[in-house]
């Protein structure tokens, strides 16, 4: 019977980049500059496993919210566009997540720490390393540990959940449902090969049942180039796009005016804002103004109702760099 475990992660709100936001992911380097597997816990998060997120911000970390990892652990020789100080690594791993459950207004460590210190120290000493806290000067202060990623052995997690409690903060903690496979994808895509992945993958796709429908109305056409994608089957295969992307740092919501469609390469270039629409016109813009398609019309209109999120890809995103 498949038992779940519970990571801490410890990170900033930078955390990548786009593509490579705070909640929507786990991530770091595969190996250190030594040649050292200093994330190798990265290796023992399963599918379904609960995640703890700390949040550094200017006063300190803060306890910001949950989520489920929604991926196996893949294996990437692209950086995330913002890399910060694990930048020019050889390679990177990476775990998707699902189901963000933001903790608002966010609750500085420190309470925690104050609230359940007898607690937390008895379970420093049963354990010693490996958490997410580290007990600090003669006085022993607790604070968070200079890692990334720590387990969160059951005990702590249930001084966890009984501090959610009195937060009266109840986060869903089971895989988003709408959150589903592409229609028509193939049975055994580059990423999910069996046992340990060594395949290259920049991003896994994922609809709501929603994005399908509309697919299906647009006949799966790009609304860049209104090119769509044959199969063998007969079927026609293409991508949905949130123009305010439903992650952690977004909240964008999944709903028609914020969805588009598209084929994997403007996928691409939306998800990583080489390309927008220019909210004035609704005219194609590209960093690369030798683009073909930068300012073309889109291949066909969208509702009046899309120009919120149009505005917040192009702001957010686009001039984001």
């Amino acid at each position: 019977m498949y038992k779940q475990s519970v990571f801490v992660e410890i990170t900033n709100p930078v955390h990548g980049g786009n593509g490579w936001e705070f909640g929507n992911c786990l991530w770091s380097p595969v190996k250190d500059s030594r040649g050292a597997k200093s994330w190798q816990i990265m290796e023992s998060v399963k599918q379904n496993d609960l995640i703890i997120h700390l949040l550094k911000r200017n006063d300190g970390y803060y306890l910001s919210g949950v989520s489920i990892a929604r991926s196996q652990l893949v294996e990437l020789e692209d950086s995330p566009p913002k890399p910060g100080k694990w930048g020019n690594m050889s390679s990177y791993q990476r775990i998707d997540l699902d189901n963000f459950n933001p903790i608002d207004p966010e609750i500085h460590i420190n309470s925690f720490f104050k609230k359940y210190e007898h607690d937390l120290k008895k379970i420093h000493e049963q354990f010693e390393s490996g958490l997410f806290y580290v007990k600090y000067g003669k006085d022993e202060t607790l604070r968070v540990s200079q890692r990334y990623l720590a387990n969160c052995p059951n005990n702590l997690y249930q001084v966890f959940k009984e501090f959610f409690a009195d937060l009266k903060f109840s986060p869903n903690l089971a895989c988003n449902e709408k959150s589903i496979q592409t229609v028509n994808e193939p049975a055994y895509p580059d990423y999910a090969s069996p046992g340990r992945v060594d395949s290259v993958i920049s991003r896994i796709i994922r609809d709501t049942k929603l994005a399908r429908v509309i697919k299906k109305n647009n006949n799966w056409r790009c609304i860049v180039c209104n090119k769509r994608i044959k199969l063998p089957s007969g079927d026609y295969y293409a991508e949905a796009h949130h123009l305010k992307p439903l992650g952690a740092d977004h909240q964008g919501p999944d709903i028609e005016p914020n969805i588009i469609v598209l084929c994997p390469l403007h996928h691409t270039e939306f998800d990583y804002g080489s390309i927008a629409i220019d909210p004035n016109n609704h005219l194609i813009m590209h960093i690369d103004k030798d683009n073909k398609y930068n300012g073309k019309k889109l291949a066909y209109k969208l509702s009046r109702s899309s120009i919120e999120y149009i505005n917040y890809h192009f702001e957010k995103i686009f001039n984001n760099h």
